[in-house]
């Protein structure tokens, strides 16, 4: 007969790995998907709003778009209102047909609702600035009940982020990524470990190693 401690950590290894499996499913924050993509490629990514505010409606959001990203091209959500809000340029871009003085600084979907219990991907087409590392995205959600979740946060030099995180794009040298552009019209992941693909696969080969680890170690208790 099994020991009442014996007992007592077989439930607590099931408790710790249904936790555990459970954190790579449910996403709690605004998340960029894809988000590996390759250094000064057009790319395409949606920014995905996963709850309301306290359980209320969202019915806006705003995605600020970082410096040195152009050639941004919001996706129509329906049956959302799409507005682009355009700011001045540090520097002016001269062209051979003129100079561009203004670029798209932030794009709002607004007067729709959208559900606690739904989750929408609100997506965005773009060139990528030539950079290496981690691209940050401030995204603002308002709420039917006027509250806002700020998805700003990013991590300090301790690697603490205070706050709702903000959406964030790894972005990869060239020569490290097989990532390609797909004519403008976005970048397709290869399945490279450096690829989103990759990611995914990876994400599940992590969760069957976990598991296999945890029935090895209720196998040995029983």
């Amino acid at each position: 007969m099994k020991s009442a401690s014996a007992s007592i950590t077989v439930a607590t290894v099931l408790v710790v790995l249904f936790t555990v499996l459970s954190s790579f499913t449910v996403e709690a924050h605004v998340t960029a998907n894809p988000s590996s993509a390759v250094s000064g490629a057009y790319f395409q990514s949606n920014f995905r709003v996963p709850h309301g505010c306290d359980g209320n409606s969202t019915d806006m959001v705003i995605v600020e778009i970082p410096k040195g990203v152009t050639s941004v091209k919001p996706r129509a959500v329906l049956p959302w209102n799409t507005t682009i809000n355009m700011v001045a340029l540090d520097v002016p871009i001269v062209t051979p047909s003129g100079t561009v003085n203004t670029t798209i600084g932030s794009v709002v979907w607004s007067n729709s609702v959208l559900l606690d219990s739904m989750y929408e991907d609100f997506g965005l087409q773009f060139k990528l600035p030539v950079m290496e590392g981690p691209l940050y995205w401030h995204v603002y959600q308002r709420c039917v009940n006027n509250a806002w979740n700020n998805w700003t946060g990013v991590p300090d030099a301790s690697g603490n982020t205070a706050g709702f995180p903000a959406a964030v794009i790894t972005v990869l040298n060239a020569t490290g990524s097989t990532t390609t552009s797909n004519g403008g019209n976005g970048a397709n992941p290869s399945s490279k470990p450096n690829s989103a693909g990759g990611s995914v696969f990876r994400s599940l080969g992590l969760q069957y190693t976990i598991a296999i680890g945890a029935s090895a170690m209720l196998l040995a208790l029983i």
